[in-house]
Order: structure tokens, then C-alpha cells, then sequence
């Protein structure tokens, strides 16, 4: 299969602060065997690291992706998105 992919528009004026950061990197983490990478602004970074995505410096009304790539990678980008919560 194919990987998986989903954009995610930033409507809160934080941006992908902290707490939502840490929240897809601790999602991320639970996939041992699916590559979960985040991209925006035309870099792309390891989604299981806090720093990294919080490197995208991901602002209110960017647009971010989240791909998913190997085993239970379409249950990985669910969880990936429910992890975000409100907060975005």
C-alpha cells in the first residue's frame, strides 16, 4: 500500500505550540513500524521528534501535513489527527 497523507489547516493563533507538538510526537511514537513524517514550508521532519516538529515553527493559518508510510499507516494518521484534539 501506498503511504497515507492528511493537510491540517492552523486556525489557532499559537500555531503547533508545545502541547499539540508533544502530542503528535507521543502518537507518533506508539507506531514503531510506520515512518511518520510532517511537512510545511518545504521541509519535512520526523514526527516522532518534539524538537523537530516544533522546528517547522508551524503559525496560525499555515497549512502542515502529516504522511504516514508503512504498517498500520491509515490507523496511525487517524490517531495522528485525533491527537490534535481542539487544539488546532
Amino acid at each position: 500500500m501506498d503511504m497515507v497523507s492528511r493537510k491540517i489547516y492552523v486556525k489557532n493563533p499559537i500555531g503547533v505550540h508545545l502541547r499539540p507538538a508533544g502530542a503528535m510526537a507521543e502518537t507518533a511514537i506508539q507506531f514503531k513500524k510506520c515512518d511518520i513524517t510532517l511537512a510545511a514550508g518545504g521541509r519535512r521532519v520526523n514526527g516522532k521528534s518534539l524538537l523537530s516538529i516544533l522546528s517547522l515553527g508551524i503559525k496560525q493559518h499555515m497549512t502542515f501535513e502529516i504522511i504516514c508510510d508503512g504498517e498500520g499507516e491509515e490507523e496511525a494518521l487517524e490517531a495522528m489527527v485525533r491527537s490534535l484534539g481542539d487544539d488546532l
